[in-house]
Order: structure tokens, then sequence, then C-alpha cells
């Protein structure tokens, strides 16, 4: 899953940045206007709910759809995405949904989006922000946890032997002194890519479980070694 040629990718400040969520959203709704017009295309506001129109007046009286996972009532690929506040699963929503058009991300933390703008290139449509970074881990983790995506990232590590070639990974991981936190973890899988929100979240409970001394079975329901 690496969508970032497909699509044009900006973002604006969070909902707890130092910008005002109202002139933010006239914002991301004033590109979606222009965005329409340049590629001939209706827009659509992908959300985590259709009942998220009520959260706020601006939301409420915005003339687009809204998608959500839950009804994707008017899903369709093609044609602008505006993304407001979205959780995991909405932005993958909304990445297919922009396929060869433009997504605008407008998260509910900063810190939400760091690995999607570094895997995307993502602009800021909002002048005196600086770029989302996400925190890099050494580089021999992160080239065990490539190893790791390469191997059963595409599966959401649900594949034969891929639980296996994880949880091995994870616990040398796990054992060192500089051992990267569940969150460290899982914006590295996000910014490979290659596994999708359940992915994600799998990789990161086992993570953390393994953190904790559980021991994990296999799909034989056998013990990993």
């Amino acid at each position: 899953m690496k969508p970032a040629s497909n699509f044009e990718a900006f973002w604006l400040p969070a909902f707890d940045s130092t910008a005002d969520p109202d002139e933010v959203l006239d914002v991301g709704f004033d590109w979606l206007r222009r965005t329409e017009r340049t590629e001939g295309a209706r827009g659509v506001l992908a959300m985590h709910s259709t009942s998220m129109r009520r959260n706020r007046p601006a939301i409420a009286a915005a003339p687009w759809e809204i998608v959500s996972p839950r009804s994707r009532a008017g899903y369709r690929i093609g044609g602008p995405v505006l993304a407001i506040w979205p959780p995991e699963e909405v932005l993958e929503l909304a990445e297919q949904m922009a396929t060869r058009s433009s997504l605008c991300v407008i998260p509910w933390e900063m810190a939400d989006i760091a690995a999607w703008t570094e895997r995307t290139g993502a602009t800021c449509l909002v002048e005196g922000f600086d770029a989302l970074v996400r925190a890099t881990l050494p580089a021999d983790i992160e080239q065990e946890l490539r190893h790791v995506v390469a191997f059963g990232g595409h599966n959401g590590f649900l594949g034969g032997g891929e639980k296996e070639v994880a949880i091995r990974a994870f616990r040398g991981i796990a054992r060192r002194q500089d051992a990267p936190t569940r969150e460290g973890i899982e914006d590295y899988f996000r910014s490979s890519g290659e596994v999708n929100a359940d992915g994600v979240r799998r990789a990161g409970k086992w993570y953390e479980e393994v953190q904790q001394g559980k021991r994990h079975l296999d799909y034989r329901r056998e013990v990993i070694r």
C-alpha cells in the first residue's frame, strides 16, 4: 500500500495546534472548492462517521457529502478529498478515494500524521508551520523492521510464517537498552506505506506484549520459539 505517487498530498494544522480550528476548516474548504474546479471532479469529506457533521457549525454547513468507513455512502475512486481529524482507517479510506487526484488532511494532533507526511511528501497549505517529522529509530532497528515489513507487511502479518518473523524480531528489539516505544514501532510501519491500519495496530500490540513478557502462539497454536 504505497499510494504517494497516486495523489497530491497536503496538510493543515491540527485541532490541537495554535491555529484557530474554524479558520483551518475554512482553508480546507477553500482548497476543496479550488481543487474541484481545477480537476473538474466533485469533492468529498472523509471523517470517522457521518454524525460528526454536527460537531462544528462550519462542518454542518459544508455542502459536501461525508464518507466514512462505517457507511461508505458516496464512496468512489478519484476526485479531491478533505480528511478531517481522521483516525488511521479513515486516512486509509481517504487515500483510496483520492487516487489520481488530491488529498488534504486536517489531523486531530500534529503527531498523528508525521509518518504520513514523511511517506507522501505532503505540503502544508498554511505558512508558519514546520514540516512534520517522524522520530527515526536506530539504523539497525529500522533495518530489522524493514525485513519484517518486506516479509509480511502487505498481508498485515496474517500470512504463513509472518507472525513468527515479527515476534522474533520484536523480541530482539525489546531486549535493547534503546528499545523504542510501541508508538515508535507503529510510526515506522505507517511510514513504510506497506502496512494497512489493522496491520499497524496488530504489530504494535504484539510488540507491547513482547515487552511485557507475553508468549505468543503461531497459527498452529504452537509457542513461537
